[in-house]
């Protein structure tokens, strides 16, 4: 350890020399410095590791602080520090091996910040693996020696306008630990719980008794060692032992910028939401959360945690959209019903009942309604509201097949109505308050089993069992656009930019709005797609990644467990989702 001897690059930079000194014949001496070019990566390297130990010391402050914005725990910071050990050891034998035969000031900084950030990483490992308060409060200290370590390299080298930026933000996140000692007493061990309550109750009101093995009472605690003994005196005289312990209180503070950049990766906070969630909305900004439960509970939470408004419904909650000024909501299963933001008291207007449990829910920007459809053994329906509750005219309630429908609105106010037909899937459009009657747009081959529209309402997708196909609604005859472009998979979904993306199990592909395929990337399980500027698929259960648009590279989001439900706001920057049936979690994209 470095504060009982030499640091490790240190020391291995003298073994290395001695093992060259004796018995050959002595070896030039070096004179020359590490090259820039050597230098340089090394300091970037650093650079993002210690910016990476201030974010997550910020977010580990908050959750031992009982924040709920931009916080992890221990156990996460843990899974951090492990990686950035290997980080560490890394860039460490990189500086061994440019080190060795230089001498100079760069050589020199460079030894200090990596022995500085072996010791940071152990620090690390140590509060990860058993959670000692001490090892944090060195954490921190090492993160602000690396800084001060770095700037020291930094000043040897020619000007680095990236790593001084990096440099900057990394200290402007500060994470302190301060202490102070406390003085208690413990008396005991005695031979059961009951001995030691007995015990602590005669001992008096600052007296707690261990409720396991060893059975001791501990007293206190006390201002000083003066007050502790002086107590100790006291019990001694009512024929009490008891010991005096002294050990040291932390107490952790962030201040500073707020690693919003950082942290992207991390959930940017967690509400606790009615157990059973299933279902989950967010309003344009997330500012509102909305989630749904399978025993119909619907729970309406401001981002902030705040809880707005808890109903219940005699079904599960199945179904949930916003308008896109957040001034209403509609929720529910067979039956949805609406309310007013952002505090409503309760339902407004008719409530739609289906003939069957929602399949289909949208709401069509333009022209400010929502519709949704559902399935029936004697034939499903279509039914629409305004947003304050009122049905909606002809061709309001629309009938459909036993099979029922899906629907994909445009943000131009057209409604889109996919559905089984014996001639096969079946697409209808018209626009709500305008038209009075549907009309046809073209016919998919097969039985379908997703459906979606994108938003400029130029191109439509479809997957029946005969494949996955695209299509022109726009189109003089749009039956003659359609195009055969992958065999079935699990689900489609637009980008805003007309990209497609196609969900299936073992991969999610892009197709750019000219109908090529841009990118595909490998997956494990895919099961849920989301998409803003970038998809975001749920590969499993509970893997959560986030896909580059333009190459399809992967940025992996934290873990929060099994997932239930995934969203993205209007507006791209907000991931909502279900997480364990009992959290709503958000991302915030960079």
């Amino acid at each position: 350890m470095r504060r009982a001897g030499w640091g490790a690059v240190t020391a291995v930079l003298v073994l290395l020399a001695a093992a060259c000194s004796s018995p050959v014949p002595e070896k030039t001496r070096p004179t020359t410095d590490v090259t820039v070019a050597s230098s340089a990566p090394i300091a970037r390297t650093a650079a993002d590791i210690l910016l990476a130990f201030s974010a997550y010391d910020y977010a580990l402050v908050g959750a031992l602080n009982g924040e709920k914005v931009r916080a992890v725990s221990a156990d996460r910071f843990a899974t951090v520090a492990r990686a950035q050990a290997g980080l560490v050891s890394s860039n460490t034998t990189k500086v061994v091996g440019v080190s060795v035969d230089a001498v100079g000031p760069i050589r020199d900084r460079l030894v200090a910040l990596a022995d500085g950030l072996t010791d940071l990483s152990r620090d690390a490992l140590t509060y990860g693996d058993v959670r000692d308060p001490a090892a944090l409060s060195r954490v921190f200290s090492g993160v602000e020696r690396g800084w001060a370590s770095l700037r020291e390299l930094a000043s040897v080298l020619p000007a680095d306008a990236a790593l001084k930026a990096t440099i900057d933000r990394g200290t402007s996140i500060t994470s302190t630990a301060s202490s102070k000692q406390r003085f208690t007493l413990n008396v005991g061990p005695y031979t059961t719980a009951a001995e030691a309550a007995d015990a602590a109750t005669k001992i008096g009101a600052n007296a707690t008794a261990a409720k396991e093995s060893p059975f001791t009472v501990r007293v206190g605690p006390y201002a000083d060692r003066a007050a502790a003994d002086a107590a100790a005196t006291t019990l001694a005289a009512q024929k009490i032992t008891a010991i005096v312990t002294e050990d040291a209180v932390y107490t952790f503070a962030r201040s500073g910028a707020v690693p919003d950049a950082e942290l992207w990766r991390e959930p940017e906070r967690s509400i606790d939401v009615h157990a059973l969630a299933r279902k989950i909305a967010l309003s344009q900004d997330a500012a509102l959360v909305a989630t749904g439960t399978d025993d119909g509970y619907l729970a309406l939470h401001t981002r902030g945690g705040e809880l707005k408004a808890l109903v219940r419904f005699n079904a599960g909650v199945n179904q949930l959209a916003f308008t896109n000024d957040a001034r209403f909501l509609i929720g529910g299963g067979q039956v949805l019903t609406n309310y007013v933001m952002p505090a409503p008291n309760d339902s407004v207007g008719v409530p739609v009942r289906l003939t069957g449990a929602a399949q289909s829910l949208v709401y069509v920007p333009g022209v400010d309604v929502f519709a949704a459809s559902a399935g029936g053994s004697d034939g499903g329906v279509i039914g629409g509201r305004t947003p304050d509750g009122l049905p909606l005219a002809a061709p309001f309630p629309i009938g459909l097949g036993s099979a029922g429908g899906l629907l994909a609105a445009s943000d131009y106010g057209d409604l889109f109505i996919a559905w089984q037909t014996s001639g096969g899937y079946e697409v209808k459009m018209f626009r709500p308050g305008v038209d009075r009657s549907t009309r046809g747009v073209l016919r998919v081959p097969g039985i379908g089993k997703a459906f979606t529209i994108d938003p400029s309402g130029t191109y439509g997708a479809a997957v029946t069992d005969q494949g996955t196909y695209r299509f022109q609604v726009n189109a003089a005859d749009p039956t003659k656009s359609i195009t055969k472009i992958a065999t079935p998979v699990r689900d489609v979904e637009f980008a805003r930019d007309g990209t497609l993306y196609l969900l299936d199990a073992q991969r999610v592909v892009a197709v750019d709005a000219e109908g090529a395929t841009r990118w595909t990337t490998p997956l494990v399980d895919g099961r849920r797609l989301a998409v803003g500027p970038r998809a975001v698929v749920l590969d499993g259960t509970d893997r959560l990644i986030v896909l580059d648009p333009k190459t399809g590279a992967v940025d992996e989001l934290a873990p929060v467990g099994q997932i239930q439900d995934l969203v993205v706001s209007r507006d791209g920057r907000w991931v909502g989702l279900i997480a364990e049936a009992k959290r709503a979690v958000l991302f915030r994209l960079p």
